[in-house]
């Protein structure tokens, strides 16, 4: 080991780092207190390149640092790539951190069997639609990046994202940087989006972009590309108010209002609660709305 200046070090050579974001606070941390207790890996030409211990150089020299320690090692591109990957795999790699992996592997030309190792040892299948995702995540913008990170997004939202046009991803990480979603919501939003773009040859943002609400916005996307099927969905909300439905009875019908048939749910704790639903259900039977919820369906 060695005490080398990190004016010696060639921090923006990156060919070899993995880690994202490369802002760590619990790492400045831990430095600022106890100083580098790890030391970085490099190369053994000037100036040095980093083999691993990005995230440690970044806080040393934000903490005012100026030198460091370091293994210095005499190891060719692909023993050096191997050796970054191989000493990341005892924490658990972000998505971000895993598409790295993948695109720098084939970038170095590294065999499909070497490929198919570490993407095993990643959690990942050596498939070429996987493939494919991870080296078009890996060589996205930054902005992009984050935005998959602070959403936790799956790689099948993931490839949904990225199959929009580069202008229409950053209108779409804006947008949805403001609302709080699940995956299931985005999957949602995304595919509407797709929807749009499809139908209408591009996606109109101005009518979307100031909203806060998932739901707003959900019901927004659905009248876009289906106006028909939105106007039903509220006629069967307003019916629905007027029934004044207590908890323990629900009426649905085919999200596609295209099945004649509805459903009336019923939930009870007993025989009471259970006859108490049923006057219920007779009277707005009575009253015609069963009726016509019905009209609404086959349109």
């Amino acid at each position: 080991m060695q005490t080398i200046p990190i004016e010696r070090i060639n921090m923006n050579d990156r060919r070899f780092c993995i880690s994202y974001p490369l802002q760590d606070d619990a790492l400045l941390s831990s430095i600022r207190m106890e100083g580098v207790i790890q030391p970085l890996l490099i190369l053994d030409k000037q100036p040095h390149t980093i083999v691993s211990g990005f995230k440690r150089i970044e806080a040393a020299k934000e903490l005012g640092f100026t030198d460091i320690p370091c293994f210095v090692m005499d190891m060719d591109y692909k023993k050096a790539m191997q050796a970054s990957i191989h000493s990341n795999l005892g924490r658990v790699l972000n998505i971000i951190e895993k598409a790295y992996c993948v695109d720098k592997l084939f970038t170095m030309d590294f065999s499909e069997e070497e490929i198919s190792g570490v993407m095993s040892m990643i959690s990942l299948g050596f498939y070429e639609k996987i493939i494919k995702r991870m080296r078009a995540l890996a060589n996205a913008e930054n902005f992009v990046k984050d935005f998959v990170l602070q959403k936790n997004m799956t790689m099948q939202n993931v490839e949904k994202l990225l199959g929009f046009a580069d202008h229409e991803i950053k209108d779409i990480t804006e947008m949805l940087n403001r609302i709080h979603t699940t995956e299931s919501m985005m999957r949602e939003i995304l595919q509407m989006l797709s929807i749009m773009k499809l139908k209408y040859g591009n996606i109109d943002f101005s009518a979307i972009k100031g909203m806060n609400n998932i739901y707003d916005l959900k019901r927004s996307l659905k009248y876009s590309i289906n106006p028909i099927l939105s106007g039903l969905e509220e006629d069967l909300s307003e019916i629905k108010n007027r029934c004044a439905l207590p908890p323990s009875i629900d009426i649905k019908v085919d999200p596609f209002f295209e099945k004649e048939y509805i459903d009336i749910r019923i939930r009870a704790n007993g025989p009471e609660e259970v006859k108490g639903a049923l006057l219920k259900i007779n009277s707005i039977l009575d009253a015609g709305y069963i009726r016509s919820i019905f009209g609404l369906t086959t349109y």
